[in-house]
């Protein structure tokens, strides 16, 4: 009979800001095809006389994208408060500095090519950098979208703040084709990443989907990162 201790790891607002933010990311990139190839004559669309009644205008899907986009940038300055308060809510940057993050990195890979198994961890160097990558472009997408929305007051406050980064990335046109590369990649990331963590419960029992329901995750024997969550 194989007995398994429960870790408390995940809060309560760490976990509303994880599902905030995949439905705000979710409602952008929709909208966002949208916004970027919008049809109305098509097997599923509507001729653009009668768009407007069907809630299927520009304007709509514009409305609603940037309404996203305000929810997405105060959960990304939600992440970064919560991060004060609990050691299990720290954002983690990789030590790629360190050669023991290599070490890390090389057997977890090797347990995801099925070579062997790395030995239980909360957070694998794997994991790490995926997250450090995804604030990253999380960051690059708010700080795009939003400068672009300030295109049109080029003398309001999202101009001031983000205007620098469409014109440092070469212009508008620079600065949509690469917030829709950067979207294209965040979606990439949630198919892996919806793949790992499916793997990880599978493999190792230890509860890894439903722990961002209810914050626990079950080890048979302590993690070897378990201080980077315990509290005291």
């Amino acid at each position: 009979m194989k007995l398994y201790k429960s870790i408390y790891i995940f809060s309560p607002a760490l976990r509303i800001w994880h599902w905030v933010n995949f439905i705000a990311i979710v409602v952008l990139f929709l909208t966002g095809l949208y916004i970027g190839t919008p049809y109305f004559t098509t097997s599923v669309g509507y001729e653009a006389t009668f768009a407007y009644e069907k809630n299927i205008t520009m304007g709509h899907f514009r409305f609603i994208h940037f309404v996203a986009g305000y929810i997405l940038l105060a959960s990304f300055l939600f992440r970064i408060f919560i991060a004060f308060f609990r050691k299990g809510d720290r954002l983690f940057i990789p030590k790629f500095w360190s050669i023991e993050y290599w070490e890390g990195l090389k057997e977890t890979l090797k347990e995801y090519l099925l070579i062997s198994q790395h030995p239980p961890m909360i957070r694998n160097p794997l994991a790490r950098t995926a997250y450090f990558f995804v604030y990253l472009m999380i960051f690059f997408m708010i700080a795009t979208g939003f400068g672009m929305y300030g295109l049109s007051d080029p003398d309001g406050f999202w101009a001031s703040v983000f205007g620098w980064v469409v014109w440092s990335l070469g212009g508008e046109f620079q600065a949509h084709f690469w917030h829709h590369v950067v979207a294209w990649l965040i979606m990439l990331f949630f198919v892996v990443h919806v793949y790992f963590v499916s793997r990880e419960d599978w493999t190792h029992k230890n509860g890894e989907v439903s722990s961002m329901f209810n914050g626990v995750k079950f080890f048979k024997k302590d993690p070897v990162d378990i201080e980077d969550v315990k509290e005291g």
